[in-house]
């Protein structure tokens, strides 16, 4: 059985209103907003949907599941130098040019944890590939987009971008004005925290260089006093935030499989005329940020459509349009 999907009930301003697409639906509400509407709409778990009041009209378990988001830490160290910090001001306020001029992130790296170290004996190594990175750097002047404590810093955050982690989106009420739940799941395997402390002692080392001997004084903001193993941890799970690349949540999956939630055309599986376009459908996150792969996907969607309807697209200077 297929459920044919085309029509829309919408509220806005208080008015209630249907509207009926003629071809399809494309749902672009995101990685949180996207399984919260389907979910609201019958489309998902058919015992959870019911235990929430909500009729099911597909049995798709997996919308809100495998949510995959990069989790991130800020650190920070206290950095000593009157006399530079005047002339870098001077010079800003006088030429507009300099350090100054640089946004809160001036840097970005990307690195792996060695192929020899002990956490590949218990867990298979979750990247693409040799050349694929498992966490980031992001150094940068003052102390970071999440602290607000006063005086002079080195920044570096470190995000795990190969986590293996899975949290999920769900539905606090039947009421879909209501909040979903949003569990982020963050370093709930060995790896994740493996790797997160890893891209810390990585911070270290990169601050303990002689390039900032007399600049970079002490750690600070917790930092200082994570001298073991254990004090790594605790100061990594009471600091940790998201990066703000959740993806996952309508995952996508081969057509005769049985589990996912679309195909590779990006169709709700179980329904007509229903079609996802946001970073839901990725059924992992990618080795680095989200932006772009979402662009790939949208470019993609738009030719999946225009192919599907028979759709010509416009020929530019610069982009031919073939049958293909």
């Amino acid at each position: 059985m297929v459920l044919s999907t085309r029509v829309l009930r919408l509220i806005v301003l208080e008015l209630r209103q249907t509207v009926t697409a003629t071809k399809e639906v494309v749902l672009s509400a995101g990685t949180i907003g996207t399984p919260h509407i389907l979910l609201h709409s019958g489309i998902g778990d058919a015992e959870t949907l019911e235990s929430r009041g909500i009729p099911s009209l597909v049995n798709l378990p997996d919308v809100g599941k495998n949510l995959s988001d990069q989790p991130a830490l800020g650190n920070m160290c206290i950095v000593s130098n009157e006399t530079l910090r005047d002339e870098l001001l001077v010079n800003w306020e006088r030429h507009r040019t300099g350090p100054l001029v640089a946004s809160s992130v001036s840097h970005i790296a990307w690195s792996r944890i060695p192929s020899n170290s002990a956490i590949f004996e218990s867990v298979p190594d979750p990247s693409s590939g040799k050349n694929t990175p498992h966490y980031e750097l992001v150094i940068g002047n003052g102390a970071g987009l999440v602290s607000t404590t006063p005086g002079h810093f080195i920044s570096i955050g470190n995000i795990v971008v190969s986590p293996t982690s899975r949290g999920s989106v769900s539905l606090s009420s039947n009421n879909p004005f209501d909040q979903p739940l949003i569990d982020p799941a963050y370093l709930t395997t060995e790896f994740d925290i493996f790797a997160m402390r890893e891209a810390v002692q990585s911070a270290r080392r990169f601050l303990a260089a002689s390039a900032w001997n007399d600049y970079v004084i002490r750690p600070a903001g917790g930092l200082e006093n994570a001298t073991n193993d254990q004090l790594l941890d605790e100061y990594i799970r009471k600091g940790t935030f998201t990066s703000a690349h959740p993806v996952g949540t309508a995952a996508m999956s081969s057509m005769n499989a049985s589990f996912g939630v679309v195909d590779p055309d990006l169709r709700v599986k179980g329904v007509s005329g229903l079609r996802i376009v946001d970073a839901s459908v990725m059924p992992f996150v990618t080795c680095g940020h989200t932006q772009a792969p979402v662009y790939i996907i949208a470019e993609r969607a738009a030719d999946l459509i225009k192919e599907t309807w028979g759709l010509q697209c416009a020929v530019s200077s610069v982009e031919l349009c073939d049958s293909t």
